[in-house]
């Protein structure tokens, strides 16, 4: 193909931000956009500068997948929003970016999946931690059996967002578009790197959440027990005046520690404790979503990331229901 053809689902923050990558590329021109408002629209046209004269706006999905001829869509709408928009895309024979969470439940992530390999298409989530090198650095290095089993995790995220999750606010403060509040949104990267840099795989959760006078959850601590015996807490709130993400693991043979802010620490027993020099980093989503259509690269985030988060949150909102342990699946 001569240029890759995308068509932008959802002209939001996150729409003007992937189109502003793609604006670097002479390989990719961005022909159709789609959103209930027209005023979204209209920034996202001033986004692109001269190129968004000639893009074609529409007001619904049906319709852009009817008159359109694309290759790939970037899918950055409310989360409960994916599921259709997801399967129509993919069915419709184009290759899909789709913003985190991928899904809000287990099934719509592995009906993903399921029509991701009969179309074979490319279904890539936009987690850009995955391009980020000190998290690939830390995944090599787990993976190497540098810290050795890992059998205790702690995880923070800290932020002062609650704004956002007030009624009224935004479509994240209702449930019936975000799916849920902090954990379902901001959690969902960390849970992802979390899960994506150690492998473990969670079998049991104990969630307790506080919606602090909204609708959805702004507070929530997750107690884990993994498949390897190892266990783990994580701790997420929107009331903190201060942004601070720290993972920290605990293995057999030595601790990790990083963040966003904070740099990959690494502590072997009886060895001093190394910062570990990180690789280059990888591409942005939407850079890597081009390269992996064209056949260039690997695609950064995979649909089985986008799947494990969702069971994880989707196991942690009904342990927070119930009172009481829940099975992960």
């Amino acid at each position: 193909m001569s240029q890759v053809r995308i068509g932008i689902i959802g002209a939001g923050g996150m729409g003007n931000h992937h189109t502003r990558e793609l604006t670097r590329r002479p390989d990719t021109v961005v022909t159709a956009m789609c959103d209930t408002s027209e005023a979204s629209m209209d920034r996202l046209v001033e986004t692109m500068g001269a190129a968004g004269a000639n893009v074609h706006r529409y007001n619904s999905v049906d319709a852009l997948l009817a008159r359109e001829k694309l290759d790939g869509v970037i899918i950055a709408t409310p989360h409960t929003h994916h599921a259709e928009q997801v399967r129509a895309c993919l069915k419709a024979g184009l290759h899909v970016l789709c913003e985190k969470p991928m899904a809000t439940t287990a099934k719509d992530a592995r009906d993903f999946i399921a029509w991701s390999e009969e179309s074979k298409k490319i279904l890539a989530v936009a987690y850009q931690r995955h391009g980020d090198g000190k998290f690939m650095k830390a995944r090599e290095l787990i993976q190497e059996g540098y810290i050795g089993d890992v059998r205790l995790i702690h995880v923070v995220i800290a932020q002062d967002c609650l704004d956002i999750f007030k009624p009224g606010a935004s479509w994240r403060a209702d449930p019936v578009l975000s799916g849920g509040g902090h954990f379902m949104d901001t959690g969902s990267h960390i849970n992802d790197i979390m899960l994506w840099t150690t492998g473990l795989e969670p079998q049991k959760v104990h969630a307790f959440i506080n919606q602090e006078g909204t609708l959805v959850d702004v507070v929530t601590a997750v107690a884990i027990e993994f498949t390897n015996g190892g266990v783990g807490s994580m701790s997420f709130t929107s009331l903190s005046p201060e942004w601070r993400e720290e993972f920290t693991f605990y293995g057999t043979e030595g601790t990790m520690r990083f963040g966003a802010a904070e740099p990959l620490r690494v502590h072997r027993r009886g060895e001093d404790i190394i910062l570990p020099r990180t690789p280059g980093s990888g591409k942005t989503p939407a850079l890597n979503f081009i390269d992996a259509i064209l056949g260039l690269a690997p695609v950064q985030a995979p649909p089985i990331c986008g799947l494990r988060v969702a069971q994880l949150t989707e196991a942690a909102y009904k342990s927070a229901q119930s009172g009481k342990p829940e099975p992960v699946g």
